[in-house]
């Protein structure tokens, strides 16, 4: 059991289960990697050009904080964090051989208003966080703040951390918005190296596509999600006492960390 478990969590058999995936279902994968690049684009690329104007000049961080707040928390909330859900959902349809063209809107409606307050207050988290950061490093010139931009710095990669669970204890499970975010911070910080490795390994191969754009918009955005749906299920089976409902519920491994003492236990 413990070999098996350690085949789950193991980063080179995770990207070999991922890219084997991709290619046994080739045509949803790129069609759900196009959904998934159409709405991430405009964001990106709002970010970039909000830094780069803040870099320029950088003592009006208010500005930038205004800016991210007004314009793209909404959309991350009410736009990319649904469509990411939905599509993570109909990503696993599809690894399940069960995939249908109405998945989509399926796990759109499921999960809808749970996603929208998740990730708002998951990219307000990250926002704020973010301008600190800048300001620390950009705006102030106190070596005190300083050394208090680098901790804000490790706060922030460990926030970016938690969007590799999110979608599956949102998917994959009937949690509370306080039980997401209670379960995502908990695995986080119990697989931490495995955590680092797999977003690494995301940004390493995402950084390679870049460099061509067809890569980028059609292979992508499903190579992450199976990553993720691989990760988040290999993290998970480490785990005791995981309850699998009916496959007609459609909800994997409920009641995961519900039956463990403290600290883990749910609300």
């Amino acid at each position: 059991m413990k070999v098996k478990i350690a085949e789950e969590r193991n980063l080179f058999l995770i990207l070999k289960r991922a890219v084997i995936d991709i290619y046994n279902h080739l045509g949803y994968s790129l069609l759900i990697s196009f959904l998934w690049f159409l709405p991430v684009f405009p964001l990106a690329v709002f970010i970039n050009e909000m830094l780069r104007s803040f870099l320029n000049d950088p003592k009006y961080p208010l500005g930038l904080l205004l800016f991210l707040v007004a314009f793209g928390l909404p959309y991350a909330a009410f736009i990319l964090g649904p469509v990411h859900i939905a599509l993570f959902y109909q990503m696993n349809e599809v690894l399940n051989d069960d995939a249908r063209f109405k998945g989509f809107w399926e796990g759109l409606r499921k999960h809808y208003w749970l996603a929208v307050r998740v990730y708002a207050i998951y990219f307000g988290t990250l926002i704020f966080c973010l301008v600190d950061l800048l300001i620390c490093f950009f705006t102030l010139n106190q070596f005190a703040i300083k050394i208090f931009g680098f901790l804000l710095f490790y706060l922030f990669l460990f926030l970016l951390f938690w969007g590799l669970y999110l979608p599956g204890f949102l998917v994959f499970q009937k949690n509370s918005l306080k039980k997401v975010f209670h379960k995502t911070f908990l695995v986080v910080l119990d697989n931490t190296l495995l955590t680092i490795g797999a977003f690494l390994l995301l940004i390493l191969i995402g950084l390679a596509f870049s460099k061509i754009t067809p890569l980028l918009v059609f292979f992508y955005g499903s190579f992450v999600l199976v990553v993720m749906i691989h990760l988040f299920n290999g993290v998970l089976a480490k785990y005791p006492d995981p309850v699998a409902p009916a496959p007609e519920e459609g909800d994997g491994q409920e009641g995961f960390l519900d039956a463990v003492e403290d600290p883990r236990k749910g609300e």
